[in-house]
């Protein structure tokens, strides 16, 4: 029943295998007849519930099990596993992924300090657009910890943070272009509006960087910094003047 439970999940997640609903509902579906509670009560959420698969659900006489029931574990310090339940949610899944990263590559809550699980994870996180997992896994690249050193894949990994608007991410790119580094031209009004932009949205690393970029432009580039500032207002994605200046994505 457990193995059951487990690998309709691992289809469910698509976690070790392609993500299959018909096979998730077949094996999860097999634990519930055997009378597995949890696989019932996805069965039940997984379709528009009707009086009759409700009815169904309660006439089970399943019990929880604290039995093997994951699709994901670790052993923590504690000698305790750390486990994550059978979820298709996709914004559910991607905080999960990211979380994990941020666990492995602390080491915190008796998790094993690990970059190559960290990366492994915030690349999971980064392929569902997870801006705050994009940016991570960028310094785990610049770093060549846990992946193989790339400034290119760090670059293009802040540029599509800092695209859905990542404080830190806008931050760093700016450098990038303050500097001309990583293969980038100088550009040190884009610098600015990269900072300005983090900064009016109310990031502390940003309000703590703008005056030392602003000290690097003359009067004529602040000018031209603000009006492009202006026109990249709140959450909104950078216009097209930014864009291109920014030049083509890697």
């Amino acid at each position: 029943m457990d193995a059951q439970y487990n690998l309709g999940c691992l289809y469910a997640r698509g976690e070790g295998a392609a993500q299959n609903k018909a096979w998730a509902t077949e094996w999860l579906q097999r634990a519930a007849d055997q009378g597995d509670l949890d696989a019932a009560t996805w069965l039940l959420f997984s379709s528009p519930i009707t009086d009759d698969r409700r009815k169904e659900f309660f006439a089970r006489r399943g019990k929880p099990t604290d039995r093997f029931r994951l699709t994901f574990a670790v052993p923590l310090s504690n000698g305790k596993l750390h486990r994550r339940p059978c979820s298709t949610d996709e914004k559910d899944g991607a905080e999960i992924e990211f979380n994990l990263g941020l666990l492995y590559e602390t080491g915190s809550a008796g998790f094993p300090q690990d970059d190559e699980q960290a990366a492994e994870w915030y690349r999971r996180a980064s392929e569902r657009n997870v801006a705050d997992a994009q940016t991570h896994l960028a310094y785990l690249y610049a770093a060549g910890r846990g992946v193989g050193q790339s400034q290119i894949e760090a670059v293009r990994l802040f540029r599509r943070a800092a695209e859905q608007g990542n404080g830190i991410a806008q931050v760093n790119l700016a450098a990038i272009y303050a500097g001309g580094s990583m293969g980038h031209a100088k550009d040190i009004v884009l610098a600015y509006v990269l900072v300005r932009h983090a900064a009016d949205m109310g990031k502390p690393l940003a309000l703590t960087e703008l005056p030392k970029v602003t000290a690097l432009l003359s009067s004529d580039q602040l000018l031209e910094g603000q009006r492009l500032a202006e026109k990249w207002k709140g959450n909104a994605r950078w216009p097209p003047e930014i864009a291109e200046r920014l030049g083509p994505p890697n």
